[in-house]
């Protein structure tokens, strides 16, 4: 049985690069690579339809022949708009239907095994929150949060956060060293 692999993070590049002050190319084509590395362990990746760093992961690891992809969508346009997501159901092997933005937001982090975080937004500390709260009520299936402080504002996560979540949390430098990491958790 493949690795469920989620992926968080920005779905606005542009705000990305005016936060970070680095360039929206340095953040696409990590994303692209870190879809290539997830194809390459064989994992199945499991994303929220949505534009940014996460199509640009669901193309990297299609490029890769991905095994699956697994994209959640929300029957409903609850309690946000959904039109704007509905471009990138088109990438999905198998779409997850979710009663609305609510349970997609959730399940991606609730469902896969291990969750990769590709930056920060507003909604990235809002899945956050559901990770820190399934870990704290041992709730969901992910076992590990990898984050790659390259693709963070100022290379961690808030202390808020990090404090209730640090014994599933694993920091990585670089992109490239994801696949390496990946590797040591065994679920």
């Amino acid at each position: 049985m493949a690795l469920k692999i989620g992926v968080i993070g920005p779905t606005n590049v542009q705000k990305l690069t005016r936060l970070t002050r680095k360039p929206a190319n340095f953040f696409l084509k990590r994303a692209r690579q870190i879809g290539r590395i997830l194809a390459d362990i064989g994992a199945e990746l499991w994303v929220n339809s949505d534009q940014g760093m996460l199509v640009g992961v669901i193309r990297g690891y299609r490029e890769a022949r991905g095994k699956k992809i697994v994209i959640l969508w929300p029957r409903k346009s609850e309690p946000w708009p959904r039109d704007h997501a509905k471009h990138y159901v088109k990438y999905a092997d198998f779409v997850r239907k979710e009663p609305n933005w609510f349970w997609t937001n959730y399940n991606v982090v609730a469902l896969p095994d291990i969750c990769v975080c590709v930056g920060l937004s507003a909604g990235t500390l809002s899945e956050l929150a559901y990770i820190k709260w399934n870990y704290k009520l041992k709730r969901g299936r992910l076992k590990r949060l990898v984050v790659i402080k390259e693709l963070l504002r100022d290379g961690k996560f808030p202390p808020e956060i990090e404090f209730d979540i640090k014994q599933i949390l694993t920091y990585i430098g670089k992109t490239k060293d994801l696949a390496k990491a990946l590797k040591r958790f065994s679920i």
